[in-house]
């Protein structure tokens, strides 16, 4: 196996990108389903979701904590640096990570894993860098259609799904 760590953003990853003002004065985000049940896929292996977030926000973190994903970085302005202490911790390098992201401050981390995704909504120069761009948006499945694409890729997709439909099966998910 290549890669030992799948590393997402949120905005634009995770959820649309957009701000939804609710009527009690809180900001709401928009996430995906098929997102979810995504990492359900990816945690019947080897490789670990992690979360670097930009904003910190009481709303990703809950959705974080409902999938199940216990490295959730938030607040991070420097991903680079984030990324780095990830490394450390794990005892890996940036060739074993997965990282998917949209925007300027995910560049630096783009350009020096060993896979690299986005979405369409994504300037050109983040594409450019990247190995693979989802065909579905941000918030829309485009991190169920990463998952998907890696597992695929590293041969780990067949066992993952037989893992996943027992895990449904015995948890009414």
């Amino acid at each position: 196996m290549r890669y030992k760590i799948f590393i997402f953003d949120v905005d634009g990853v995770f959820t649309d990108g957009g701000l939804y003002y609710l009527g009690t004065g809180e900001i709401g985000r928009k996430f995906n389903v098929r997102d979810g049940l995504g990492i359900r896929l990816l945690q019947q292996t080897p490789i670990v979701p992690v979360v670097v977030s930009g904003k910190k926000t009481e709303v990703v973190a809950q959705r974080m904590k409902v999938l199940k994903i216990s490295h959730v970085y938030l607040g991070i302005r420097d991903k680079l640096s984030t990324v780095e202490n990830i490394i450390k911790e794990f005892n890996t390098s940036f060739e074993e990570i997965i990282f998917m992201g949209d925007d300027w401050n995910d560049m630096p981390v783009l350009e020096k894993v060993g896979c690299a995704i986005t979405v369409p909504a994504a300037s050109q120069e983040i594409k450019e860098v990247c190995d693979y761009v989802t065909i579905s948006e941000g918030g829309s499945g485009a991190v169920r259609e990463a998952i998907e694409w890696v597992l695929k890729k590293e041969n780990l997709y067949d066992e993952a799904a037989k893992s996943f439909v027992a895990y449904l099966q015995n948890n009414n998910e």
